[in-house]
């Protein structure tokens, strides 16, 4: 049973990832201001799922956290608190620490107990301000005596009475307020659990100066033969303090009125559960005997030698002949239980396997299969024909290749996922980054829901955390800086996202100083990553800030100064099939633009002949296509040739020549030669020279730096249909250096250079 533990298991981390995603966009909302009650519900549902699933699967430190987080809440829910910029940072800040605390119960590191300390102290001076009393110490929260049970099914007898929780006894009290539920089998399938409403009744005791008492009716457990294992058979009558008022109880139980029966009554006398009878319902737990009588419940002992056994009238023979028929227990040392608080250190890292996909897709792509056995059982019949019907078969293959494009842009869209879930985590690391550097920033995501195949999703994410950390640190000025220059103490940051010629394009953009490009020079010069003598571009001196070792920070931090940040992201959008870009104006800010391939796995090709060899262009670079017109090319002062199409002139890069594979030969270009207008993702455009087009086809990328090496002007291979390899042209690679070799400045500086 351990497996479908595991399978349990990972649902549970996978939705705690969405509940935390949307934690991180309510809280958001509050920051700027939205402070509905629908936004506010949604934070408290969150916070309240994750920790009803953690006490499911006994994650203490997660519970207890979870459980003031929640109480905290509480008071905004109630409009006893208001959401001031203060309290929202608080609760921002507790939100990072439930999600490390998600992670280290997945196996990561452990949180460090202090920030778990301090939050909490924040919190709970929340719940004072907001009226209320503080929640529980967390030996309440959890009882000292609950360990986690394994999983491996073993039948056993066990004692349904809950007890009271460790609470002393509350003396006699009059009208005592009793409270009787009986959960659904609904309210387990969601993820809720009783242990969660009894834990609520009783901080409601707690902040009302009494304790509860808990009472477990058992009448309805049938025998184990007899038991469905998914079904709810047990109720609970809590004994409440006189001052607890119903609409508190009504409190605890909002979330589940609609899958838990509930009565409410007031019970007066002497003793603990008042001289009147108990809801009918609930009148086989008064034949109980009361907790006070229970035996001390013994400490956790491995295995099952320390369980007190108290079986079931009517099924107790069942489950003895069960438990006779067992092998003998493991040996203590393979079955000890889990340190109090320790849950997390034997939880194996759960990969994220599954993607979540709307139904419509699905329901697409099975359409589409349907279609392609149709098409293959008319193909068989052709093939049974007698005349051949060749004809015909040109047809089916035809139509067949069309099932095929759309049965692969089907599958296309189940993978794609929105950058959403990557870009809400970037929101953590600006915060981070402003308290490191004492800096007040806001980041704000533009293009949330831009669609990308789900492998860039996944690695994209380290990139844009150096690139914003690097924003913070050195883009945006101090406070006391921007205010000289007439800007708003504030900084800014924006993280946007979207589609533009068959690829994403993701933009950083901040309103800080912009690069010092004297200083990123020095420092270029300083570290020997150029020589002294060097003459630079604008664009080649931004782009140094990539080059390995390089840093303007004077000391090493938490943040910079080592030399490893930028050129790690430039590595690793180029491992992507992308680049990167950046444009700066002093004085108003720097924009670093990510172009990155929609996917990484086909592409809509152009079937191209240079020198001989077939080429493929990607089709979303291609604008036009045309003859050569030797009218129209002309030759620049420095030796460049540029071409004009209807009045605008762009490079002429010949193909061949760009690549190595040999020139044109003393009679220059042909008039077979076919001209390709192609641009990158920023608009510039360039035109390529090719001997000849053959075809338009989808091609399947393989990478060809993991099995040769890179290649300037290459971005990948494929194989085609005959087993022939190809390269795929990078084509904004190609722009860029026929650009580059443009030269636009004025002449007597040529000349100045030249001499």
């Amino acid at each position: 049973m351990s497996g479908d533990m595991d399978d349990i298991l990972l649902v549970f981390f996978q939705e705690c990832e969405e509940q935390l995603q949307e934690l991180e966009s309510g809280l958001s909302a509050l920051s700027d201001g939205e402070s509905g009650k629908e936004t506010i519900n949604a934070v408290f549902r969150a916070v309240h799922s994750i920790k009803g699933g953690a006490a499911s699967f006994g994650l203490e430190n997660l519970v207890r956290f979870a459980h003031v987080f929640e109480s905290s809440l509480d008071g905004l829910r109630s409009g006893r608190v208001a959401p001031t910029p203060e309290i929202v940072k608080t609760f921002l800040k507790a939100m990072d620490i439930l999600s490390d605390l998600v992670a280290e119960a997945q196996g990561g590191a452990a949180v460090d107990q202090g920030r778990i300390a301090e939050s909490q102290a924040e919190l709970e001076a929340i719940i004072s301000e907001g009226g209320g009393a503080a929640p529980q110490k967390q030996e309440d929260v959890i009882p000292a005596d609950f360990v986690p049970v394994p999983m491996d099914f073993e039948p056993v007898m066990a004692d349904f009475d809950f007890g009271d929780f460790d609470i002393p006894e509350e003396p006699a009290v009059s009208s005592a307020l009793v409270v009787t539920f009986s959960p659904h089998t609904a309210m387990y399938d969601r993820g809720d659990d009783a242990r969660n409403l009894l834990i609520g009744l009783a901080d409601v005791a707690v902040a009302h100066g009494g304790t509860s008492t808990v009472t477990c009716d058992t009448a309805n457990l049938p025998a184990l033969a007899g038991m469905e294992t998914e079904k709810s058979y047990l109720s609970w009558r809590v004994v409440l303090p006189a001052a607890v008022p119903e609409e508190s109880v009504h409190t605890v139980f909002d979330w589940v009125s609609d899958v838990c029966d509930v009565t409410i009554t007031r019970d007066g006398g002497s003793g603990p559960n008042g001289g009147e009878s108990a809801p009918e319902e609930a009148a086989p737990a008064a034949a109980e005997p009361p907790a006070a009588a229970q035996p001390e419940p013994a400490k956790p002992e491995p295995a099952t030698a320390g369980v007190d056994l108290q079986p079931h009238p009517a099924s107790a023979s069942v489950a003895e002949k069960i438990m006779a028929e067992l092998p003998p227990p493991p040996s203590p040392a393979a079955t000890a239980p889990i340190a109090a608080g320790n849950t997390a250190a034997v939880r194996r890292p759960v990969e994220q396997a599954t993607i979540r996909v709307d139904l419509h897709r699905v329901d697409d792509l099975m359409d589409l299969v349907g279609e392609l056995v149709i098409a293959q059982a008319a193909l068989e019949a052709i093939g049974e024909r007698e005349d051949g019907g060749q004809q015909e078969m040109i047809k089916r293959i035809a139509s067949m290749k069309a099932l095929t494009r759309d049965i692969q842009d089907a599958v296309m869209a189940v993978r794609a996922q929105p950058v959403r879930s990557v870009f809400q985590r970037m929101q953590r690391v600006v915060r981070e980054a402003s308290s490191m550097t004492h800096k007040d920033v806001v980041l704000t995501l533009e293009g949330e829901d831009t669609e990308v195949d789900r492998t860039l999703v996944e690695k994209l994410s380290d990139p844009l955390t150096h690139m914003l950390r690097n924003a913070v640190d050195h883009g945006i000025e101090s406070a006391e800086d921007r205010i000289a220059a007439g800007k708003s103490a504030t900084g800014h940051i924006l993280l946007s996202a979207g589609h533009r010629s068959g690829r994403i394009l993701i933009t950083i953009k901040d309103d800080g100083g912009g690069i010092n490009q004297e200083r990123v020079l020095a420092t270029a010069v300083k570290r020997g990553i150029i020589a002294p003598d060097a003459v630079l571009t604008d664009d080649e001196i931004n782009n140094l800030i990539f080059a390995p070792g390089f840093s303007t920070a004077a000391t090493v931090s938490d943040l910079s100064g080592r030399g490893v940040g930028m050129d790690v992201v430039k590595q690793a959008i180029l491992g992507l099939g992308g680049r990167v870009t950046i444009s700066s104006v002093p004085g108003e800010g720097t924009t670093f633009c990510l172009s990155l391939p929609l996917t990484l796995a086909v592409l809509d090709g152009m079937l191209i002949v240079a020198a001989g060899s077939t080429m493929v262009v990607p089709v979303s670079s291609v604008v036009e296509t045309m003859m050569v017109n030797h009218k129209d090319i002309y030759m620049l002062p420095d030796g460049a040739n540029v071409v004009s199409i209807r009045g605008a002139c762009m490079p002429l890069i010949p193909l061949a020549s760009e690549l190595g594979l040999g020139g044109y030969g003393s009679g220059g270009l042909s008039e077979d030669d076919v001209i390709l207008v192609v641009e990158n993702e920023s608009g510039a455009r360039a035109a390529l020279i090719v001997e000849d087009i053959r075809d338009q086809a989808q091609v399947v990328i393989k990478s060809i730096e993991k099995n040769y090496r890179q290649m300037p002007g290459v971005s990948a291979a494929t194989i085609l249909g005959d087993g022939s390899v190809s390269l795929i042209l990078d084509v904004p690679a190609l722009v860029a250096n026929a650009l580059g070799r443009i030269d636009t400045r004025p002449s007597d500086v040529r000349t100045g250079l030249a001499a």
